[in-house]
C-alpha cells in the first residue's frame, strides 16, 4: 500500500512540475496592447458646465510625452524578460523575428514606437500600418451585419443594460454635482438637466461604431477628460475641480467604463470583433511560420473584442479601477519542453498609482501580470498552461 501512495505522489509531482518554468522554454509571444496616456477626445465639453476646463498642450487624442516615456518603460520591461528567457538574439532582433502592427491612429503608432525604441535600443524595427485616411477595418470597432433581426436585438439589448442601471446612476448623480448640469448649455438647449433622467438614445447603423447619445455619452466625455488628465499628472485641484480626490470616489466614477463596454461593445462584440478574430485564428493556426514577436497596438475595444470573443475567464484587474487600462497588454505566450508547446496568457498592465506617479519600472515594482485562463481550453496545473494543440483546434 505504501509503494502505491508513493508511486502516486511521485506522479503528482512529476506532473504539476512538468511545466514549471524552470523547465520550459519560451518560444513565441504575441502582445496585444492598448496605446498608452493619450489627451482627451472629447469634443463641446464646454456644453456640459459652466465651468472652465483646463487646456490641453496636444492635439486631441494623441499620444501625450509622459504616454510616450510610459510606453518606453513597458518596453524596458518586456526586454528584460525577453533576455531573461533568451527568448531573442542579443542585441537587435533579426528581420524577420518581430513584427508590429498599429492602428492608423497617431497614438496607436506612436506606442508601438516608443515600445519599440526601448525594447530594442538603437535597432530599426518598423511599425506597419495601414496609409489610408480613418481607422484600419482590423481595428474598428464598426457593426457589419446588415440583417434587421441583428439590430432588433441590439436595440433591445443596449435599452435594457442602459434600463435602471444602478451603477450608472451613482456616476451620474455625482457628475450632476460636479458639472453643475443644472446651468449648463446641454440642460437649456437639450433639456438634460439631469444625467439620471433616461434620456438616451441609441445611434445605430451598419459600418458605423453604435454609439449611445444623451447622458451616457456625456458621462463618457467628461469621465474620458478626467481620467486622462489624472493619468498625465494635472494637480488633483485642475481635475473635476478638486471634486475628485479620494480612490473610493475614483472607484465609483471608473465604474462608467465598465459599463458602458458592456453596453455597447461587448453586446456586439462578436460582430464588431470577427475580423480581428479572425486575424488572431489564423496567425494561431500558421504561427510555426510567423515571427517569433508579433506586437499589435489598438484599443480598450479591441481588448474587450478578444477577451469576449475567446471566452477567457472575467477578472477584476488588482490595484486598476479599469477593465482595460490604458497601455495594458494581453500577451499570448507559446511555451515548449522541446516535445509538447503550451499557451500561457497574462495581462500585463501599469497599475493605477504607476500611470499617476509615472515611475520607471523595476524588479522590485513592475507592472502588474495576471494570468488570463480559458474557459474552454484545459489547464490541469492550475498555472494558466494550456495544451497548444488543444488551444489552436478550438480558438
Amino acid at each position: 500500500m505504501k509503494k502505491v501512495l508513493v508511486s502516486v505522489f511521485l506522479w503528482i509531482v512529476l506532473f504539476f512540475n512538468i511545466l514549471d518554468a524552470n523547465e520550459l522554454k519560451l518560444k513565441q509571444v504575441l502582445i496585444f496592447s492598448r496605446h498608452n496616456v493619450r489627451y482627451p477626445v472629447a469634443d463641446n465639453l464646454e456644453r456640459y458646465t459652466q465651468k472652465p476646463w483646463p487646456t490641453l498642450s496636444g492635439p486631441k487624442g494623441a499620444l501625450t510625452p509622459k504616454g510616450v516615456r510610459l510606453e518606453g518603460y513597458m518596453g524596458e520591461y518586456f526586454a528584460e524578460w525577453f533576455n531573461d528567457n533568451e527568448f531573442l538574439n542579443a542585441g537587435c532582433p533579426d528581420d524577420d523575428e518581430v513584427y508590429v502592427y498599429t492602428n492608423t491612429a497617431s497614438r496607436t503608432k506612436a506606442t508601438a514606437r516608443a515600445f519599440l525604441d526601448s525594447a530594442f535600443k538603437d535597432c530599426s524595427v518598423p511599425v506597419h500600418h495601414k496609409d489610408i485616411d480613418g481607422p484600419d477595418p482590423l481595428f474598428a470597432p464598426v457593426i457589419r451585419n446588415t440583417t434587421q433581426a441583428y439590430k432588433d436585438m441590439v436595440m433591445a439589448e443596449i435599452k435594457r443594460k442602459v434600463s435602471n442601471n444602478q451603477k450608472l446612476k451613482e456616476v451620474y448623480l455625482e457628475l450632476n454635482d460636479i458639472l453643475n448640469v443644472q446651468e449648463s448649455d446641454v440642460c437649456k438647449e437639450d433639456d438634460i438637466c439631469d444625467l439620471t433622467e433616461p434620456k438616451n438614445s441609441i445611434f445605430y447603423e451598419v459600418g458605423k461604431e453604435v454609439w449611445v447619445h444623451g447622458p451616457l455619452m456625456i458621462a463618457n466625455s467628461v469621465m474620458d477628460f478626467f481620467v486622462m488628465t489624472y493619468y498625465d499628472g494635472l494637480p488633483i485641484k485642475d481635475i473635476a475641480w478638486g471634486n475628485i480626490r479620494s480612490k473610493e470616489k475614483w472607484r465609483v466614477m471608473t465604474e462608467l467604463a465598465r459599463q458602458d463596454h458592456d453596453i455597447r461593445y461587448r453586446t456586439v462584440a462578436e460582430d464588431i470583433g470577427a475580423l480581428l478574430m479572425n486575424y488572431l485564428r489564423e496567425t494561431f493556426h500558421n504561427y510555426d511560420n510567423k515571427p517569433k514577436l508579433i506586437l499589435l497596438v489598438g484599443h480598450d475595444y479591441n481588448l474587450n473584442s478578444i477577451t469576449t470573443n475567446m471566452g477567457f475567464q472575467p477578472i477584476d484587474l488588482p490595484k486598476q479601477f479599469e477593465k482595460f487600462p490604458i497601455g495594458g497588454k494581453l500577451v499570448f505566450q507559446r511555451w515548449t519542453d522541446d516535445e509538447n508547446d503550451f499557451l500561457k496568457v497574462e495581462y500585463v498592465y501599469p497599475s493605477w498609482s504607476q500611470l499617476r506617479c509615472g515611475k520607471k519600472y523595476s524588479r522590485a515594482d513592475p507592472p502588474q501580470k495576471v494570468v488570463m485562463k480559458l474557459n474552454w481550453c484545459s489547464d490541469k496545473t492550475g498555472r494558466g498552461f494550456c495544451p497548444w494543440t488543444e488551444f489552436t483546434s478550438k480558438v
